[in-house]
This record gives C-alpha cells, structure tokens and sequence, in this order.
C-alpha cells in the first residue's frame, strides 16, 4: 500500500532543505556567499515563508545568505521586473515593506521544485 504525499508539504520540505543545504555549504567553505545564486535564494525563501504563511521584510529576505543587501535588493527589482514577486507595504507602519510571491512566482515555484524532486510532480 502505498503512502499518501501531501505534494505541498513536500514542495515545502524540499524548498527548506535546499535553503539549508546552500546555508550548510557556505559554512563549510568559510566563504558566505561564494556559491551565491541571489535570485534562487530569494524565490526559495520567499516560497518557505509563503507555505509557512509568514510575511517577509525586505531587509529580510536571505539575511543569512551573506550577500550584500544592495545585491539583494537588484535582484527583488528584476524578480519583481519578471512578475515572480512584489512588494507592498505596512499598514501599520509605512516604513516597513514586505516582499512575497506573485501567483506566478508561487507557479513556478512549485513548478521548478517538482522537476527537482519527482514526488512532487503530482499536482497538488
């Protein structure tokens, strides 16, 4: 009998693993940001806060990935340029700005994680 995959915990599952994996690895080398891909790490954590249902700040975003803030920031204007995330701010407090996943970004997301990992390649 086969067991039931809930697919988007394993997107989730995944997604998070990755994130650490690339933490672990830049631990490993004593170089933060060596393998640095700030596109990939900012979908991959914008994705794991939207499953988790949390709200990223801008400052943020990839905190741990230890590339400069000035490159996170590009990439989140051509990710935005690209429609995969947008950026709104506080209603409490107008200084604060979140940054999430656009439907389109969440789609590619989900689709980008179930051609790595072929459990997650049932829809769900």
């Amino acid at each position: 009998m086969d067991a039931f995959v809930n697919p988007e915990q394993e997107r989730l599952r995944l997604a998070a693993s990755l994130y650490e994996l690339r933490r672990k690895r830049d631990a490993a080398s004593g170089r933060r940001g060596l393998f640095g891909e700030p596109g990939w790490d900012i979908l991959l954590d914008l994705y794991i806060a939207q499953q988790r249902q949390t709200d990223l700040q801008v400052s943020s975003v990839c905190l741990d990935s230890g590339v400069p803030s000035t490159t996170i920031l590009r990439w989140i204007a051509r990710l935005e340029d690209e429609g995969l995330v947008y950026r709104t701010a506080d209603t409490a407090d107008a200084r604060r700005r979140y940054v999430r996943l656009t439907e389109q970004g969440r789609i590619m997301m989900q689709a980008v994680l179930a051609a790595i990992s072929p459990i997650c390649s049932t829809k769900g």
